[in-house]
């Protein structure tokens, strides 16, 4: 997607804000231009997905992708698929699979992977902050569960698959998966590659400007003799600020902007807690 968009636009400035499985669809936040460079202050929690879990067949990869290594009837009620699914909810340890693109070495797990070689992995906090079957499907010695999972970033819900079907003593894999949310940005607002294409070569506005990449952000528009000390990364002081906007607290990050332009992201902090230091000049 990143080199559908370089070669639409015609730059090499496009960055994303989170990946996607290879099997999976839905929103992908793409960054163009100078807002490339707001990857890192993205608001991207929590991310919120879709998916379907077959219970009852375990692969290598966690999903329908991989080799099947054993398959394991599925005798789990309905009823008591649900409540599983409900105590995924909360703060555990997720190791991740082998097949991701997690680094080790220097290369993503997946190289070793793909050459029968197993290494040992660090666990990662994640949290659950709630999951729901929407349906529940038998298929002989196996079901099919459709999930809505809202989840921290760096979840796998592959893993999560894999975990659910342990908790039934099943085993499962995941089928499908599609991101419906990312923080404060939703699948409904995006558009198809197909679509992107079309509107931006029949010269309809396609980009949102770079402030749309900070939603949920204190927006602090400057008084207009600092706007070149702040283009210029300098510390600002609350006074320099228009009124009409709460003061930001202290460590907490903010958009300064002249008028409706970004300028940059910066945080209040340094000791002096009516200072306003430089993380990101536009």
């Amino acid at each position: 997607m990143v080199d559908e968009v370089r070669g639409l636009v015609g730059t090499t400035r496009v960055g994303h804000a989170g990946t996607l499985d290879p099997m999976a669809d839905g929103l992908l936040v793409i960054l163009v231009g100078r807002a490339s460079k707001l990857q890192p202050y993205v608001p991207g929690d929590p991310k919120v997905y879709r998916g379907t879990v077959v219970l009852g067949i375990i692969t290598d990869t966690m999903d329908a992708e991989g080799k099947v290594r054993e398959v394991v009837p599925c005798e789990a009620t309905e009823e008591e698929v649900a409540a599983a699914v409900t105590s995924l909810a909360g703060e555990r340890e997720q190791v991740p699979p082998m097949y991701s693109a997690v680094k080790h070495g220097g290369k993503p797990l997946y190289y070793y992977a793909r050459r029968g070689r197993e290494v040992e992995r660090k666990g990662r906090k994640i949290t659950v902050y709630g999951a729901e079957m929407t349906a529940f499907r038998r298929a002989g010695e196996t079901a099919e569960v459709d999930i809505t999972v809202s989840c921290s970033p760096g979840t796998y819900v592959r893993e999560i698959a894999f975990h659910l079907g342990r908790i039934l003593g099943c085993g499962g894999m995941l089928s499908g998966l599609r991101r419906l949310a990312s923080g404060p940005f939703r699948v409904e607002e995006a558009m198809t590659p197909r679509k992107l294409r079309s509107l931006f070569l029949a010269g309809e506005k396609v980009v949102l400007p770079p402030l749309e990449a900070l939603r949920g952000y204190k927006v602090l528009r400057l008084r207009r003799e600092y706007e070149d000390r702040a283009r210029n990364g300098a510390p600002l002081s609350l006074d320099m600020f228009l009124e009409g906007v709460e003061a930001p607290g202290e460590g907490e990050m903010v958009a300064v902007t002249a008028g409706e332009e970004l300028i940059g992201v910066y945080e209040r902090s340094g000791g002096k807690a009516h200072v306003l230091r430089a993380k990101r000049i536009l």
